[in-house]
């Protein structure tokens, strides 16, 4: 007596051979660009080094679609600013690069226990943390010129990295598709970006 086969035909195809096309179109997904198993990749991390009166390296480039972590080190002397945007105007960007998108700022040196609990802010906190007089003037024994920099109350500015001297933040973000082109960056603490301190950021 025959065994009855386990395999049938559905729309042309034997339900065995069904079920292999359904399995490769799910790892197909799985991998694509913009999937959550994609966008939960570990993150690009990228060295940016903020220094008298430079950033490093030069030009600076980020993928776009692709989720990075920016490692800002401040190997200077005094406090400087990591900044993004198109358009100067006054000491601010008129454009920023991370505007309405999610920024989560970290501080990861050891010693600076004060500022841990600001770790994974978005970078609307971030505006909040470096718009006040308060917050520019702990920078003050680093630079003399840092507290006339402070943001007034009621001016909305582009999304920044405040580090003192011999400090580290991680910055991760994903830039969209529409951010690709040339950037600028800059430190706007008082007198440091006529000083030089600006480059070129370019998304790819």
């Amino acid at each position: 007596m025959r065994t009855p086969c386990s395999t049938r035909r559905v729309g042309g195809l034997t339900l065995s051979a069904s079920i292999t096309v359904v399995a490769i179109g799910v790892l197909v997904l799985a991998g694509a660009p913009g999937s959550a198993s994609a966008q939960g990749a570990e993150a690009l991390r990228i060295d940016v080094t903020l220094d008298e009166y430079s950033f490093s390296p030069e030009p600076l480039r980020i993928p776009a679609g692709r989720r990075v972590t920016l490692v800002i080190r401040n190997v200077g002397s005094v406090a400087h600013e990591f900044m993004a945007g198109r358009d100067v105007e006054g000491n601010d960007f008129k454009q920023d690069l991370f505007a309405d998108l999610h920024v989560n700022i970290e501080q990861v040196d050891a010693g600076h226990a004060e500022h841990n609990e600001d770790a994974g802010h978005d970078e609307h906190a971030e505006h909040a943390g470096h718009d006040t007089d308060a917050g520019h003037a702990e920078h003050a024994e680093q630079s003399a010129d840092a507290q006339e920099h402070a943001h007034g109350e009621g001016h909305e500015h582009g999304t920044m990295v405040e580090a003192r001297a011999g400090e580290t933040f991680l910055m991760t973000f994903t830039l969209p598709e529409d951010r690709r082109g040339e950037w600028t960056t800059g430190c706007f603490l008082s007198g440091h970006y006529d000083a030089g301190m600006h480059g070129t950021l370019i998304v790819e």
